[in-house]
Parts: structure tokens; C-alpha cells; sequence
């Protein structure tokens, strides 16, 4: 089994699709001005766009695979971009941050709510008083969650770094008790071989207990998004994108 968070460039690779928050995430960067703080940074792509507007940048990552890429990434830009290894419950930068935000359900990692209280006292701590918090996640669907027990469905197809097409197709299983999905991504990329097999979990957290959550952690709630156009939080909304200041 692989773990998807120790090879970069293949994810890097499967997510060529995902573009459509750049523009999202660097406007907010441009309306709350600099340092800019991303936790769960990843490789750096959502870095790029707001360093390339200008602003100084810091990213954080428990990856030390996709650190080094990041870096790799963001050595153009000099000193205003810096990508660390740490972990997003836990950590302890210099200065304040008037735009810090965490991106692509890179939030649903933290498989506990206390996890996730934990993570925003200390952005808590690292935002100004005038920064802005934004929280980037999909709602939780129930037809996703319950599908059929062992049955694979296709995701995405991607060109691999190794050569060829390679097809993903994903199984899982939900724990309402703990609102954990189980995930297994199925890559199969070599006909003459078995498919490599990545799992990872992760944490349903529905609006009413990231309302709780946010508010615990001493933020005021300015903006509740249902999608990058700005329109509001609803119910046949796809995505809770919070904006939040202390």
C-alpha cells in the first residue's frame, strides 16, 4: 500500500484538474494584504498564484516529501515564499498573519473535533486583529458516504509521471459514529500489474459543528460561501467556505 502524501509528484499529477480556487483564494489574498499563512500548504500550488500577485507568503505542511517539493516550487520568489514542516494542531510561527486559510478539505485531515479546536486556537494566536480566517470544504453528501459496500467508481484519469494514462477509481467506507470515511483510491496504471492502493481518512464535518467549532475557538463567523462565486451557504450548496475574523 502506498501512501499518497510521500510521493508529490504523482499527486501533483492526478490533481492537474484542480484550478478552479486560484483565483478565489489569491483575491482574498490581494482584499487581506500580507503575511499570508496557508496551513496543510501541500505542494505549493495554491502558493504560486498569490505569490505571483506580490505578497509574502508561509506555508505549512506535516509532509516532509511535499515540503521539498514546495520548496523547489517557491525558490523563484526568494525570500517571500517560505514552505515549512509542521503540523497544523500544534505550531509556533514568528509575527501575525492578516490572511490565513486552509484549503481543498485539507481541514477534513484532522480526524477529531478536537483536532480541528486545536488547529484554530493556534491560528487564533497567529492572525492579527484585523486578519481574515478562510476555511475551504466540501459538505458532506450522503450519496457519496453510503454508496455500495466494495464497489469502485472511476475519479479521475491523469497522465502518470512514470508514463501513460493511469485510471483512479475509489472505494470507501463511512463511520457515522466517528464521521470518518474510510477512502480507497485504486491507481491502475500498468495492465500487467496489480493497481497501487492509497488510503487515507477522512473527517465529515457538517456546517452546525464547524459553526460551534469557530465560534469555541474565539472567531466571529463574517461570511458563510457556498461556492467560489461568492454565492451563499444553502442548502444545495457543494461547498462551506468560511471567512472569519476574531
Amino acid at each position: 500500500m502506498g501512501n499518497i502524501y510521500e510521493e508529490p509528484e504523482v499527486y501533483d499529477a492526478a490533481h492537474w484538474w484542480k484550478t478552479n480556487d486560484m483565483e478565489f483564494i489569491a483575491g482574498w489574498a490581494d482584499r487581506c494584504g500580507s503575511p499570508v499563512l496557508e496551513l496543510a500548504a501541500g505542494t505549493g500550488r495554491l502558493a504560486l498564484p498569490i505569490l505571483e500577485r506580490g505578497h509574502t507568503y508561509v506555508g505549512l505542511d506535516s509532509s516532509r516529501e511535499y515540503v521539498s517539493r514546495a520548496k523547489q516550487k517557491l525558490a523563484p520568489f526568494g525570500g517571500r515564499g517560505a514552505i515549512r514542516y509542521g503540523d497544523m494542531r500544534d505550531f509556533h510561527l514568528a509575527g501575525k498573519f492578516e490572511f490565513c486559510f486552509i484549503g481543498f478539505n485539507s481541514l477534513l485531515h484532522l480526524l477529531t473535533n478536537d483536532e480541528v479546536l486545536s488547529c484554530f486556537r493556534c491560528v487564533h494566536k497567529h492572525l492579527s486583529d484585523t486578519g481574515k480566517f478562510l476555511i475551504d470544504i466540501f459538505i458532506p453528501d450522503p450519496i457519496f458516504l453510503y454508496r455500495e459496500p466494495g464497489k469502485l467508481y472511476e475519479v479521475m484519469r491523469f497522465e502518470h509521471p512514470r508514463g501513460g494514462e493511469c485510471v483512479v477509481k475509489e472505494r470507501n467506507e463511512y463511520d457515522p459514529e466517528t464521521q470518518i470515511n474510510h477512502i480507497h483510491w485504486y491507481f491502475f496504471h500498468d495492465p500487467a500489474q496489480e493497481p497501487e492502493l492509497y488510503s487515507f481518512d477522512m473527517h465529515m464535518i457538517y456546517p452546525d459543528t464547524m459553526d460551534c467549532l469557530l465560534t469555541e475557538a474565539g472567531f466571529r463567523i463574517e461570511e458563510k460561501l457556498g461556492d467560489y462565486d461568492g454565492r451563499p451557504l444553502g442548502e444545495e450548496s457543494p461547498l462551506q467556505i468560511y471567512i472569519c475574523g476574531k
